[in-house]
């Protein structure tokens, strides 16, 4: 038996996103196997459901609960040797399971290295995210995902804008500012499902305002209206990269100076238009 195993992944959700994921997929499409392991957050299984949940093995639970400890492929309490450690628990665990030999093991990982280079878009595959099935009790809203370094009265000038004629709300993770607006910071189990809810709302929302991010990629891959604005937009336009032919997707380029009474007049007509 040929088992393929792809992990642990201990990093940041963006890049389990925008690499490791697409690069798991990539990975069960060109590689020869049997079954297949993945290794990662055990509070974002749903984002593999082309595995059946028997062949995922989650990394520690303390690495999943620190999110601002991790920082792109990596955990920042974690050294490359304690990683090492924890692949050989992974592959034991799948021998245990499969019932397997190590040598029948066919392990692939992206590098755990602090720098986070780039893979080449042909070892990726991008697939939609299944979005789970749970209950957020707020529908067809606009959002805010106010990810971004700005100010957060800049960001506030935003949100006062959507929030007084669009009825807007706030969400995203522990790394958005006006986190005492996040909506999602209210769920008594953040930890165990804040992902789904924040996908939840994404994929119910009339439309997602944020500043270009991954956060516009992900809006781009569910085909979900999307409203960013930043310095860097090149991949989000129409043949980039992480444009992923989203014609409800909208990107205009701002600089540090630019005023926000620009960006919300561009949102005004974006959302106008929807």
């Amino acid at each position: 038996m040929k088992i393929l195993a792809c992990g642990p992944f201990i990093g940041d959700f963006s890049q389990e996103i925008l690499t490791f994921r697409p690069y798991c997929h990539w990975l069960q499409k060109v590689v020869e196997h049997d079954r297949m392991y993945i290794s990662t957050h055990g509070n974002r299984f749903f984002l593999y459901d082309f595995l059946p949940e028997k062949y995922m093995v989650p990394v520690y639970w303390n690495l999943s609960r620190d999110e601002l400890g991790q920082k792109g492929y990596v955990h920042e309490d974690m050294p490359q040797k304690d990683y090492n450690i924890l692949i050989r628990k992974f592959k034991d665990d799948i021998a245990e399971s499969s019932n397997c030999n190590k040598k029948d093991i066919i392990h692939y990982n992206i590098n755990y290295i602090k720098s986070t280079p780039s893979y080449p878009i042909w070892n990726k595959h991008f697939e939609k995210i299944k979005i789970p099935d749970i209950d957020i009790h707020e529908n067809n809203r606009v959002v805010f995902i106010p990810y971004s370094e700005e100010s957060e009265e800049k960001l506030f000038h935003i949100y006062e804008f959507i929030r007084d004629n669009y009825n807007g709300l706030v969400i995203g993770d522990k790394r958005i500012q006006l986190t005492n607006y996040n909506r999602i910071k209210m769920f008594r189990d953040y930890f165990e499902n804040g992902w789904k809810y924040i996908m939840k709302y994404i994929h119910n929302a009339i439309a997602v305002i944020c500043p270009v991010s991954f956060w516009t990629a992900i809006c781009n891959l569910q085909g979900i209206p999307v409203f960013s604005w930043g310095e860097q937009i090149s991949q989000y336009k129409e043949n980039g990269m992480y444009y992923f032919d989203n014609e409800k997707s909208m990107v205009v380029s701002s600089y540090e100076d630019t005023e926000m009474d620009s960006i919300i007049k561009s949102l005004k007509h974006f959302l106008e238009a929807l």
